[in-house]
């Protein structure tokens, strides 16, 4: 399948949110909150300084999003999750969860349950250099508690959603594999082949994963347990994507482009 390029000149562009007509995005070099529009192209939303990792729409109709600190030294800011309003207001939610430091959230989903739930991948994106535990938070917006739900190894998890049984799942960019939490434990639902490191992913209606594959190229898309296809970016590296009515925005890092993808099939609706 064929993609196009709608947006060019980002600075590592990540989590993107569909919302009234436009697709908000974080830029992680950037240090904030963009919006594109159709016909407007690209517009600043806010500035929250570090590096700005994954977004989610509330509750309350502002975005929330994971601060990984920053990828530059001269840059850096304490890790957290940030509430961004729609016109642009910065505020911190926490930076520590259940009595544990945030190191660096990554990605992050509501669930049915109105908890916020976030992946804390800890350390360096390169697994030569990264021995760090990764972890799995979730967060109470109205008590302000929240809780460890589980510490994994090193293998740096990324991604997180929840299908539509209400099954949480995310992905492991060190091991390449995509997860679900069954009883409570970790169960496999794919090891993604060589190159293809995985970092966020969407799910549509009936069920199939869009999974942002790096240093393949592409967006998998798997389907019971299976890859079916692959939507290529060119050589550029896919970070994350959502679903526009029947099409697909991918934000891509390399280039720091966003594509989109006409799928044919329409994304479950979040929490």
């Amino acid at each position: 399948m064929q993609g196009e390029i709608v947006a060019e000149g980002l600075a590592f562009p990540e989590g993107p949110v569909w919302h009234d007509g436009s697709v908000y995005i974080v830029e992680i070099l950037g240090g904030r909150v963009q919006r594109y529009t159709p016909g407007r192209g690209v517009e600043r939303v806010a500035e929250t300084g570090g590096g700005p990792n994954g977004a989610t729409l509330g509750p309350d109709g502002a975005l929330y999003v994971t601060q990984n600190g920053g990828m530059r030294r001269d840059g850096r800011v304490t890790p957290g999750i940030l509430r961004v309003t729609l016109d642009g207001e910065v505020s911190v939610v926490t930076q520590n969860v259940g009595g544990v430091t945030l190191d660096g959230p990554n990605d992050l989903a509501f669930a049915a349950d109105g908890r916020l739930y976030f992946t804390d991948p800890r350390g360096d994106s390169d697994p030569s250099k990264n021995s760090n535990p990764g972890r799995l938070f979730a967060y109470d917006l109205a008590t302000k508690r929240g809780e460890m739900l589980l510490e994994l190894g090193p293998v740096f998890p990324n991604g997180i959603a929840f299908d539509a049984a209400g099954t949480l799942l995310w992905t492991e960019s060190f091991s390449r594999r995509v997860m679900a939490m069954r009883e409570g434990k970790p169960e496999l639902v794919i090891q993604l082949p060589e190159k293809h490191f995985p970092d966020g992913f969407c799910i549509d209606r009936d069920g199939r994963l869009y999974v942002a594959s790096t240093y393949a190229h592409c967006v998998s898309v798997i389907e019971r347990g299976e890859i079916v296809d692959r939507l290529m970016c060119g050589n550029g590296m896919p970070t994350n994507c959502c679903f526009v009515e029947e099409q697909l925005i991918v934000t891509e890092s390399r280039h720091g482009t966003l594509w989109m993808f006409n799928v044919g099939r329409s994304g479950l609706p979040l929490h």
